[in-house]
C-alpha cells in the first residue's frame, strides 16, 4: 500500500476543477483499481463534485446523488472491473496534511459497506491556482477505532496502464 499511480488525464481534470473553483474547495471520487496484492491503488479515472455541490473556503459537500449515478454508470460501463477508490479534493493555499475533518470521512468511507472498499484513499491537491500538489493516504488497521493508521502514499502519474 506505498503508491498510487494515477493517469495523467484524469490528474489534468482534477487540476481543471481545482484551477476553476480556488479559493474555494472542491473534490469528488477517484475511481480504478487496486493491484492484485492489495499494496498499490490505479486511479484510472475521477468523477466530478456535481452541480448541486457546495463549495466553500474550508469545506466542500459534494452532490452525492451526481456521484451515485456517476460511480454506478462506470461500474456496469466497465463491467465491474473499474470501481470506487476513494475520494479528492483540494486545499486551497492550505496544507497537505489530511485535517481532523478528513480523517473522520476516510473512517466514514470505510466504515460503510456499500462502498466496498476496506481500505479507501484520499488524495489532497494543496496550494494554489496553477501550482497544486498532490498527496495522497490510504486507511489502513480497523476504521472502527479512533486510532487507525493513515499511510502516506507515493503519487505516480503513468500515460497508459500500468
Amino acid at each position: 500500500m506505498k503508491r498510487i499511480w494515477i493517469n495523467n488525464n484524469v490528474y489534468q481534470e482534477m487540476l481543471d476543477e481545482a484551477n476553476d473553483k480556488a479559493p474555494l474547495e472542491t473534490g469528488g471520487l477517484l475511481v480504478g483499481y487496486f493491484s492484485r496484492d492489495n499494496t498499490e491503488i490505479v486511479a484510472t479515472g475521477m468523477v466530478g463534485p456535481g452541480l448541486n455541490a457546495v463549495h466553500g473556503e474550508c469545506f466542500f459537500s459534494p452532490d452525492e446523488d451526481y456521484q451515485r449515478e456517476e460511480m454506478g454508470r462506470i461500474y456496469d460501463e466497465k463491467d465491474g472491473q473499474i470501481f470506487y477508490l476513494g475520494d479528492w479534493h483540494t486545499h486551497p493555499s492550505g496544507p497537505g496534511i489530511l485535517s481532523g475533518k478528513d480523517k473522520k470521512a476516510l473512517r466514514n468511507i470505510a466504515r460503510f459497506p456499500d462502498n466496498y472498499v476496506d481500505n479507501p484513499s484520499m488524495l489532497v491537491l494543496y496550494g494554489n491556482v496553477n501550482q497544486w500538489r498532490p498527496r495522497a493516504w490510504r486507511i489502513s488497521g480497523s476504521p472502527f477505532f479512533l486510532f487507525c493508521s493513515y499511510l502516506d502514499l507515493d503519487v505516480v502519474f503513468y500515460n497508459s496502464r500500468p
